[in-house]
């Protein structure tokens, strides 16, 4: 499976509070998950070849599910109870040469995740589509490149009874650094090194929560 680090960082990676962004907000876990789907590339250091090579498209899917205490040391200390995470994702990657030699990834992405206390079985859980981007690719001429990524589409949460209770719809921004090991054209060895939070633009109700707050309230 192919997938861009840049664009999976938009939608995979979690803030301190351990709230996944992109899904949530733009960015967010403990430590960033690169890998997530993943795979990024970017920046040739030679000239722009007269013809560009040919795109990677991907049909992915991905399944995740963890105990987050186990997968995130020191994720949400205040809570008492073993949390499972799950998640069913999918969509179509695109990676693109464009005219100036960069690589530039693109996905569409419908993703199901959900925290469940695995005493209670109480779930919290959320949906997303929409879709992520390299807005731009920069070599940094040493081996690294620098992305500036997107995510746009709405993300519902819902209670143990199927209520809506958050949302976050609109676009939201950041800045990947990736390592492509040496193959700016094959996204599948890329390794993550930082990402920056952007700009949250549109409607978003979770950033300024407490998302460990959260997992109390409605797994408690």
């Amino acid at each position: 499976m192919f997938w861009r680090i840049g664009v999976a960082c938009v939608v995979y990676a979690r803030d301190p509070s351990g709230r996944p962004i992109g899904r949530e907000t733009p960015m967010n876990r403990i430590h960033i998950a690169a890998g997530i789907a993943a795979a990024s590339a970017l920046a040739l250091l030679a000239p722009a070849p007269a013809f560009a090579a040919p795109p990677i498209i991907d049909h992915w899917s991905e399944h995740i599910e963890h105990i987050e205490q186990v997968e995130h040391p020191g994720w949400c200390p205040d809570v008492p109870f073993d949390v499972l995470y799950t998640e069913d994702a999918h969509g179509t990657f695109r990676f693109v040469q464009h005219g100036d030699g960069n690589y530039y990834g693109a996905s569409s992405i419908m993703s199901n995740f959900s925290w469940t206390n695995v005493e209670t079985g109480k779930t919290y859980s959320a949906t997303r589509h929409g879709a992520d981007k390299d807005l731009l690719v920069t070599d940094n001429g040493d081996g690294t490149v620098t992305l500036e990524v997107q995510s746009t589409g709405p993300t519902t949460y819902y209670d143990d009874d199927g209520n809506r209770v958050l949302m976050d719809a609109g676009r939201a921004t950041g800045t990947v650094v990736i390592d492509t090991n040496g193959t700016p054209s094959d996204p599948s060895d890329d390794e993550f090194v930082s990402f920056l939070p952007g700009e949250l633009t549109g409607h978003f109700e979770t950033p300024d929560r407490d998302f460990c707050a959260d997992i109390m309230e409605f797994l408690g």
